[in-house]
């Protein structure tokens, strides 16, 4: 994600949100054992980078169409307890830039709850809490839909946020969104992330004088803000809660950024699941690599090389504390009993895809993850 070209866009204000959706029907269809919570997680693209759009094809890479093919990407998934998105634009941040209206993705989503509502017979709470007071287009916040009740939330900067250098008010900056979650099977801590890219110093070397006293002065700043997350879960996730980190890391497998999550026995479900590894000349089980281009979202190729974008599982300290049952009957262990790739094939709701007027093809140049995560008696 590049970020240097929007510093110079209009400042506006806003004010830090939750918004909450009533959900009056959460308990409906769920299995009598061995409730599983699931989960899907998709970097959902900004498009700030995207070619200038025709009129008639909308704006960001035909966000409109790619918010709606989301939906229905959800739905065939069986509606997921949990999703989690990255690069959400907050309409209260966003400017006009170049002429052209930025559209909020966070209103096209929150658009899109009733139709989810009735094809999926219960309604998503929306999590979403922008970070800036004062600030350009928040193009890159993160946000959680919920099928059951959000107890409590939370977010934390990460290393490398950039201020103003004259009022002081933060002007960009990385950071982890964190949200509890009344599952049936047991209280969830969900995070989401996106860790810096090459455009603002994810590779840079943190050095004495600006790392945080939790980072090692010759990490990255990406590396920093690894294991700034890993500790910000450790110390406010429940004790015995089940714990889902996800999100667009910027970092393959084995990166010291991976790392700091598996170093702690937190699983990689695409790991665990035994799912095909990512082969970059295929694109099988890769996540990222399409440009951020109209050419490439309508391209049904699959353009991507990289497995970036996770789904990390810590279990609970003492994992024979979920519930196997409903009724609370049965108690038991939480296994990854299902996990893969999301929006990972060119639109399967058309016989074809491609520029108008064709259906858009992809949601995002990233694909995304999905996971199920089983509490077995």
């Amino acid at each position: 994600m590049r970020i240097g070209k929007f510093f110079a866009l209009l400042l506006l204000p806003a004010t830090l949100a939750l918004y909450g959706c009533s959900n009056s029907n959460n308990n409906e269809a769920i299995s009598p054992s061995t409730p599983s919570v699931t989960i899907a997680n998709l970097n959902i693209l900004h498009g700030f980078d995207c070619d200038p759009p025709a009129p008639a094809e909308g704006d960001q890479c035909r966000v409109q169409e790619r918010v709606a093919l989301l939906t229905e990407h959800l739905i065939a998934a069986g509606c997921p307890d949990l999703v989690t998105l990255q690069e959400v634009i907050n309409a209260e941040f966003a400017p006009t830039a170049q002429g052209q209206a930025v559209e909020s993705i966070l209103l096209l989503i929150e658009a899109e709850l009733p139709d989810l509502a009735a094809a999926c017979g219960f309604t998503y709470q929306m999590v979403y809490e922008p970070l800036l007071t004062v600030a350009i287009a928040e193009i890159d916040g993160e946000l959680l839909l919920s099928r059951y009740p959000v107890i409590q939330t939370g977010t934390k900067v990460l290393h490398g946020a950039l201020y103003n250098e004259i009022t002081g008010a933060l002007v960009f900056a990385r950071h982890v969104l964190h949200a509890r979650i009344d599952h049936p099977s047991g209280e969830v801590d969900v995070y989401t992330t996106h860790l810096a890219s090459g455009s603002d110093f994810a590779t840079s070397i943190c050095d004495a004088e600006f790392c945080p006293m939790e980072c090692d002065s010759e990490d990255t700043y990406r590396a920093c803000q690894a294991e700034q997350l890993a500790l910000y879960v450790e110390q406010t996730r429940g004790f015995n809660n089940l714990a889902l980190i996800t999100g667009d890391f910027n970092a393959v497998p084995a990166s010291t950024e991976y790392l700091s999550m598996t170093s702690r026995g937190w699983l990689d479900s695409h790991q665990v699941a035994e799912q095909d590894e990512c082969d970059s000349n295929t694109g099988s089980g890769c996540t990222s690599g399409r440009n951020s281009s109209a050419e490439d979202l309508e391209n049904p190729a699959l353009n991507v090389g990289r497995r970036i974008d996770y789904i990390f599982v810590a279990l609970p300290q003492d994992n024979s504390a979920c519930i196997a049952s409903v009724a609370g009957a049965l108690s038991g262990s939480y296994e990854i009993s299902e996990a893969g790739l999301f929006a990972a094939e060119p639109n399967p709701f058309s016989p074809r895809c491609g520029s108008p007027p064709n259906p858009m093809c992809w949601v995002s140049d990233h694909s995304g993850n999905q996971a199920q995560v089983t509490c077995t008696p």
